[in-house]
């Protein structure tokens, strides 16, 4: 059809050049311009050019396609390049919100866990674990170079009561004790057996391990016990709060560790039972010939937090299945004086990193000072320490975490090990750690392969409260109090009254 912008004459110039004619396909095919309709010739047959010599329809045609052609540019023109801005405008905005989205999907993802989104990376794929021991020998067998298809399986089915066995899955029978039997890939995983609770224990000892858990999961239960996060779910933890949960895969044991609880020693426990650290091309085994730099150092020990970069989209899974089949513990202590412990450690000892991070920052701003040495030597050598007020004044202003969470240091124990969210086996204490500890490496089994190192004589005791908290006003040490209370209620520590009252 042709546009009635080409006025009249139109119909007669195609019919003259042609069907055929490359110059009348090339007319047709012209869009429709939007110009004056007096441009169009009025008759075909025989044109005169500015010269006066006398052209043919064909030469016209060719002559007129050439005019049409520039007179549609310039009319198109204007409307073309403002399009094709838009449009180029539009293509970078959409690659700059991609990346933009990207960006934010995977800081994300790193913040709230991989629960709730997944972006499988080459990365993510897993490693493959080594060879995990049985009770007289060591085998090296790999778990499916496929994880998708491995958890898949497991996950199948009756994956709660199944057990692994390379890439068959068996469902196990039952006794007359209603316990599945397991099998040998089982037992690798944990590498003794897995009843330990029914090991021969002190009865008293047995009691008072039972009332800590009881008390701590009706607690978990009582709606009238409301603190912050207590009510999300473990797939609501962020990956990096699960960074205290420490894995041993070869015995099946799970630990959450606590600052200023002999962490320092129940990591040296786990390397030497994950054998994760060598010593001269042996692992080590003796807990106390591990240095201590290599004990605090995040990369000696296997961590929930570090699972997604492993297993991807089933590491929350993982998780699950070894927090059901695993031994949990944790090591807990009277609040207050794990305060205490930590501030004697951090600021009364030189700490370089614990100057500048946060001493430097209490002393401007609760003790006024302007300026201060460079470092913790110079700041100890002319009697400028943080004091045990101002650690409290800190702990206690509003903007401390408003600006980063507290340190794990003096974090709460719920907020690093989730008591409401993770079901522990056993819960020890600082207060009665030999006892205890001697009573969890029993239940583990591994009692013939290691002791617990020896405690130091000189910790903080409970006994001390009075005196450190006898310069700090009432109202901070309620305020306190109440920053802590859920540890306190928690884990069964008496709320300190003496404190609490003139």
């Amino acid at each position: 059809m042709l546009s009635p912008c080409w006025g009249t004459g139109a119909p007669a110039l195609l019919g003259g050049c042609g069907d055929g004619g490359a110059a009348g396909k090339r007319l047709r095919e012209l869009p429709a311009p939007c110009c004056d309709r007096a441009a169009a010739p009025a008759s075909p047959e025989i044109f005169t050019s500015a010269r006066g010599t006398k052209r043919g329809p064909r030469e016209h045609s060719a002559r007129s396609l050439h005019e049409a052609e520039v007179r549609g540019a310039s009319c198109r023109g204007p409307t073309s390049t403002a399009r094709m801005a838009k449009a180029r405008l539009f293509r970078l905005w959409l690659v700059l919100g991609s990346v933009f989205m990207i960006l934010l999907i995977i800081v994300y993802w790193d913040n709230v866990g991989t629960a709730h989104f997944y972006l499988h990376t080459s990365f993510s794929r897993p490693h493959p674990l080594e060879g995990l021991p049985t009770a007289g020998q060591r085998e090296e067998k790999e778990l499916p170079a496929d994880m998708d298809e491995f958890l898949e399986k497991l996950l199948s089915g009756g994956a709660k009561q199944n057990v692994l066995s390379g890439k068959k899955m068996e469902q196990p029978s039952l006794l007359a004790s209603g316990r599945p039997v397991l099998s040998n890939v089982e037992e690798r995983i944990r590498g003794y057996d897995w009843s330990t609770h029914g090991a021969q224990q002190s009865p008293d000892l047995d009691r008072r391990q039972a009332e800590r858990r009881s008390v701590l999961r009706e607690l978990c239960a009582n709606a009238s016990f409301v603190f912050p996060t207590k009510e999300r779910s473990f797939d609501d933890i962020p990956n990096y709060e699960l960074n205290h949960l420490i894995v041993d895969d070869r015995h099946g044991v799970i630990y959450c560790y606590v600052p200023k609880v002999a962490c320092t020693n129940w990591k040296r426990v786990m390397i030497v039972l994950s054998e994760s650290l060598l010593d001269q091309g042996a692992p080590y085994r003796d807990p106390l010939d591990i240095p201590r730099e290599y004990v605090h150092n995040s990369s000696t020990h296997l961590t929930f937090n570090k699972f997604w970069r492993r297993y991807g989209r089933f590491s929350r899974h993982l998780m699950k299945i070894k927090l059901k089949k695993y031994t949990k513990f944790l090591f807990v202590r009277d609040p207050f004086v794990r305060l205490i412990s930590a501030f004697r450690s951090k600021f009364e000892l030189e700490n370089e990193e614990f100057y500048r991070k946060f001493a430097v920052p209490m002393l401007k701003m609760y003790s006024n000072h302007t300026s201060l040495p460079a470092s913790v030597s110079e700041a100890f050598s002319a009697g400028l320490k943080v004091s045990f007020a101002n650690f409290i004044q800190y702990l206690l202003d509003p903007h401390t975490e408003k600006l980063a969470p507290f340190n794990e240091h003096w974090r709460q124990v719920h907020r690093l090990c989730h008591p409401c969210q993770i079901d522990y086996d056993f819960v020890g204490k600082l207060e009665t750690l030999d006892q205890d500890a001697a009573q969890l490496l029993r239940l583990l089994k591994v009692d013939k392969l290691l002791h617990f190192p020896p405690s130091y004589r000189n910790r903080t005791a409970s006994s001390w409260e009075d005196d450190w908290f006898a310069k700090i006003p009432l109202a901070w040490r309620q305020q306190l109090y109440k920053l802590y209370e859920a540890d306190f209620v928690l884990f069964g520590y008496p709320k300190p009254e003496n404190l609490l009252r003139d």
